[in-house]
């Protein structure tokens, strides 16, 4: 990527600081007029617009409490009208960046008096009233966007005062509130992009945004306060510190992205110059309007070709490894490949003879497989070559990763051991809190940062998400603790990453084991009966194999080992002639 020194400073867009922290957080309309103009982000977000009344003259402690949570509920976003119900200390004091709570109801109790009644004079009518706030409070966002399920009641007590004669609340809360209605109409899902530790992959961050025409604006001062949380010990960023952005990210009518910070990028190498462009571009990429990044510093822009902007198709080579794959099962011990509704045996010795095997991993490293009694694997490259076997216990299958590494987990006694097989042998990693979970299926993600695993337990099963540990030299350490993710569906099992952020896997419905999707932040499950689920027949479903990518073909193997195939945009049919057990998806 080429530097350029710059012919001129670019002259910064008045943009305030709220403004721009609203920019992540906003609220719902409730009340007043509203207007429904043409959509203008391409997100699928409500096209309503609405400005909430300023305070009443007059207005009772309980009517200025409803008008301030009214106008967090502004769309576009803005809390000009919010701070008109806080005292003048309060309204300099409040910061509606600092995070965002998401309720489903809200109700009010405390003084109903209007400013007037009971005598301006008297010192009951001076003195401070409280309103309670009894809210259920479905998630909340940090100042960043992440998303955490909260699912509980809260109460929030504000304290009113005179000001010139008009009550006004003294104590706002942090951050903002808005209604789960607003969430659903004007957030969504976006990915924030730091790098591994190596600097090798770019690792997705889900964050939940406001849409609009601040979304790039808003994106881009997510990534720039840097990893936080247990990421932060995970990835790292090149992205210089949120003080150095401009606070605002402009995007011209042709759809060029103007993104200026107060760093010298000529003091950079070329390295870091170009993690930081792949890091801003993959970022961006996702704002609907945005085709190119104009990428300024202090004195030079970090350019593409021939000095133009960075278009956003640039930077894959740090991206995840999305091949399209195979789905592989065990037929007639055999091992086979299935591509649509095509079923054939592999090349070499394993499409001959699968010596027995209950379940495999393969990709284009080499074929393992979890012999009878599960208490051995065969490890092989393609052609069945280089054999090498592995003792163990209660073996679950066995996954491949982009490294030609082989993830073995089995048990021992009541805890689950983590084994990789290397070029150079085999190792046993540290699990932390991973030991003590029975483990029935195990997923890598694609850009190998993270995992995935179904377990039982004895509320029945779960699903829990935990970060691949590696040193800067990119060797793996071990996995970190894994995390629950919150899913409606019940009992999920035969679990695989649908994309960098989503798992996929079976479980029960009364209309029988269905297909779901679930972000790994706990913050939407698709699937099943709801959101546009297909329906997979009844048939006591076993086993799912889906690969990466917006469209991937979905496979399933059902209680009597026949194959079941959804190809994108069509209902699942059965294949039928194919019997097959250990159903996986590979390179």
């Amino acid at each position: 990527m080429k530097t350029f020194t710059r012919a001129r400073t670019t002259g910064s867009v008045a943009v305030t600081a709220l403004l721009l922290a609203v920019s992540a957080c906003a609220g719902i309309p409730s009340s007043g007029p509203v207007t429904k103009v043409a959509d203008d982000g391409g997100l699928g977000e409500s096209t309503v617009r609405y400005s909430p009344a300023r305070p009443a003259k007059g207005a009772s402690p309980q009517q200025i409490v409803r008008g301030y949570l009214d106008a967090m509920l502004a769309y576009p976003a803005s809390s000009g009208t919010a701070t008109a119900f806080l005292t003048p200390t309060a309204a300099k004091g409040w910061s509606p960046s600092a995070g965002v709570r998401v309720y489903s109801s809200a109700g009010l109790s405390g003084p109903t008096l209007a400013a007037g009644d009971d005598g301006e004079t008297t010192d009951k009518a001076r003195s401070p009233v409280q309103i309670e706030t009894r809210l259920v409070e479905d998630a909340r966002l940090d100042r960043q966007g992440h998303y955490t399920r909260r699912a509980r009641p809260a109460e929030i007590t504000y304290r009113l005062e005179r000001v010139d004669s008009e009550w006004r609340i003294a104590n706002p809360q942090i951050g903002l509130l808005v209604s789960r209605k607003f969430f659903d109409d004007y957030f969504r899902p976006f990915n924030l992009f730091n790098f591994d530790r190596p600097g090798r992959r770019l690792v997705p961050d889900p964050v939940h945004l406001l849409v609009g025409d601040q979304l790039a604006t808003g994106l881009l001062t997510s990534l720039a306060r840097g990893p936080a949380g247990s990421s932060a010990e995970t990835v790292r960023t090149y992205v210089p510190p949120l003080d150095t952005l401009r606070p605002s990210v402009p995007v011209s009518d042709d759809g060029v992205a103007d993104v200026e910070f107060t760093t010298d990028f000529s003091a950079m190498s070329e390295s870091v110059r170009d993690h930081l462009s792949a890091q801003i571009v993959w970022t961006l990429r996702q704002v609907p309007d945005v085709s190119a990044v104009r990428l300024a510093g202090a004195t030079s822009v970090i350019s593409g070709d021939g000095g133009a902007p960075q278009s956003v198709s640039s930077w894959g080579g740090y991206g995840p490894a999305l091949a399209r794959g195979h789905a592989y099962a065990i037929s007639d011990n055999r091992v086979v490949q299935i591509d649509d509704d095509v079923v054939k045996p592999v090349s070499g010795a394993w499409g001959r003879d699968a010596r027995g095997a209950v379940s495999i991993g393969v990709s284009d490293d080499g074929v393992a497989g979890v012999l009878a009694g599960r208490n051995l694997v065969r490890i092989t490259d393609r052609s069945g070559g280089d054999a090498r076997t592995f003792a163990g216990s209660r073996f679950i299958p066995p996954r491949w990763d982009g490294e030609g590494n082989v993830w073995l987990l089995d048990h021992r006694g009541t805890r689950t051991r983590v084994r990789l097989v290397t070029g150079d042998g085999i190792r046993t990693l540290g699990t932390g809190r991973l030991a003590r979970l029975d483990v029935t299926t195990f997923a890598l993600s694609p850009d190998g940062s993270r995992y995935a695993v179904t377990a039982r337990d004895a509320g029945g099963a779960s699903i829990r998400v935990g970060w691949v540990e590696r040193d800067r030299k990119d060797r793996i350490l071990g996995l970190g603790d894994p995390t629950e993710i919150y899913t409606p569906a019940a009992s999920p099992r035969s679990l695989s990453w649908s994309s960098g952020t989503e798992v996929s896997y079976l479980a029960e419905t009364q209309s029988g084991r269905q297909v779901f999707t679930t972000a790994i932040d706990g913050s939407l499950t698709s699937g099943g009966l709801s959101r546009g689920g297909v329906l997979l027949p009844d048939v006591g479903a076993s086993t799912l194999a889906i690969g990466t990518g917006p469209t991937p073909n979905r496979y399933a193997a059902d209680a009597r080992n026949r194959l079941w195939f959804l190809a994108p945009g069509a209902s699942w049919r059965l294949l039928p002639g194919a019997k097959v057990t250990g159903l996986t998806y590979g390179r």
